[in-house]
């Protein structure tokens, strides 16, 4: 299954959240060890503190040891106060004189104090053990003292720096998140001015970009701009090869036909006539169809200029498209009436392909209105304006058209009355005109019989 790669900004905000991530994780990690290192360091000192302040409590009565625990403040050791506070005071294997006996022995010599861990009646604690030589009764002896404090505070006060820690860092980093949307959505803003350009522009406009953009982004614009030019030449080259192509079809068959006709004025035999006026009607059909060809090529929509467009007055346009057609209506007993707006119908477009367009719906009417019998009747052409719109409309009053069949009308050598000449291409062309022209094409049926194609443009 194809997968839609991810856009650049997703990219960029991968390549610079992730770093940030991984280092704010690691500065997290760093901090909690120094952290933690310094908090135990600390509350060492405290502890160590606390063992030697008892030597001063410790005094003898009646030749026994006593100690004075009536100045002891044990909630120094605690943020808090939450800590529990252990303690043995004992002669150097000897009796104990306070304190709690099972509280475990170091576990090394004491020449200076030890700190160490140790497990006391469901605590985890954090012990030192000192010594110190004292008198008593004129006899020297050693005490060894044993303080112990539960690592709750600890564990707290690291807790609680890290909680604001993070807290501080989770709001940098959304912070600096913001930023760097910001910074990539200005940062690709000329990106987003590129692709708008292209996107307004109708599929026709080749002009080149402007250039003055970033110059990151610049050899883009460039490479589109060529690109531009390139599609431009290939346009003219088919331009131009059309009308090669038209000149060179159009010239021996019109010899052809000079030939036909002089032919016909001294061919007596009625076999020969035959063949000569065959040749008369496939050589016009030939040159109909080159010429309707090559008007259908220059009309595809790709092939367009819609930049050199100029207002168009669809009321004389139809005037001389009418002049244009009125001789062979004529000839074909039929006849051809134009009804003018009031108002004014002027619209953007190219006056030669409107023209183009006028003449094939009048001809399509001319030729095709009467189904399998020649058409005797009227061809209208009207113009209204509704709201912003201009509508022209081409309506005959001839046999219609099937239904069904209205939507292949605009198929390339579609035909659907086979019993008249033509080469299919007529209302083709007449789409292709519409589309290039951003107008809308609609066929079909007049309730009182006949047909009628009506073409909606965008007024002025």
């Amino acid at each position: 299954m194809f997968k839609k790669p991810a856009s650049i900004r997703t990219r960029l905000l991968l390549w610079i959240g992730l770093p940030f991530a991984g280092l704010a994780l690691l500065a997290l990690a760093s901090s909690y060890l120094l952290l933690t290192r310094q908090i135990n360091a600390t509350f060492d000192d405290m502890l160590l503190n606390a063992a030697q302040r008892l030597e001063r409590r410790i005094h003898t009565l009646n030749g026994e040891l006593h100690i004075n625990m009536h100045y002891f403040s044990v909630s120094t050791l605690g943020s808090r106060g939450e800590g529990k506070i252990f303690y043995r005071i004992r002669e150097a294997g000897g009796a104990m004189i306070a304190g709690f006996p099972g509280l475990g022995d170091p576990p090394g010599p004491l020449s200076e104090p030890l700190f160490y861990d140790v497990a006391y009646a469901g605590n985890d604690l954090r012990a030192v053990a000192l010594t110190f030589p004292f008198n008593r009764s004129q006899r020297h002896t050693t005490i060894e003292v044993i303080v112990a404090e539960s690592k709750e505070a600890r564990y707290t006060l690291a807790n609680d720096f890290m909680f604001t820690l993070g807290g501080l860092m989770a709001l940098t980093g959304i912070l600096a998140i913001s930023l760097a949307l910001f910074a990539i959505y200005r940062a690709l803003a000329p990106l987003k001015a590129v692709r708008q350009a292209l996107r307004r522009r109708s599929p026709n406009d080749l002009q080149p970009l402007d250039e003055s953009v970033p110059k990151e982004i610049h050899p883009l614009t460039v490479s589109i701009n060529h690109l531009m030019q390139r599609i431009r030449r290939s346009i003219e080259s088919t331009q131009q090869l059309n009308a090669d192509v038209s000149h060179q079809l159009r010239t021996p068959i019109s010899e052809l036909r000079a030939l036909t006709e002089m032919s016909l004025k001294t061919a007596q035999e009625p076999g020969t006539r035959a063949n000569l006026l065959e040749m008369q009607r496939i050589s016009e059909h030939a040159s109909h169809t080159v010429q309707q060809l090559l008007k259908y090529a220059k009309t595809r929509s790709e092939l367009f200029d819609d930049t050199q467009l100029e207002v168009v007055d669809l009321a004389e346009l139809c005037c001389e498209a009418c002049a244009q057609t009125a001789t062979s209506v004529y000839q074909k007993g039929q006849e051809l009436s134009f009804d003018q707006p009031q108002a004014s119908a002027n619209v953007l477009g190219d006056p030669i392909m409107l023209l183009w367009m006028v003449i094939n719906l009048i001809e399509n009417a001319s030729v095709h209105a009467g189904g399998e019998a020649p058409y005797q009747g009227s061809i209208d052409i009207a113009l209204a304006c509704e709201g912003r719109r201009v509508i022209l409309t081409v309506s005959d009053s001839g046999t219609g058209v099937d239904d069904a069949r209205l939507a292949r009308l605009t198929e390339r050598f579609y035909r659907d009355n086979p019993h008249t000449p033509g080469s299919g291409l007529g209302l083709a062309i007449v789409e292709q005109i519409a589309t290039a022209h951003a107008a809308t094409l609609t066929l079909g049926n007049l309730p009182t019989g006949g047909f009628i194609a009506r073409v909606a443009f965008a007024a002025l």
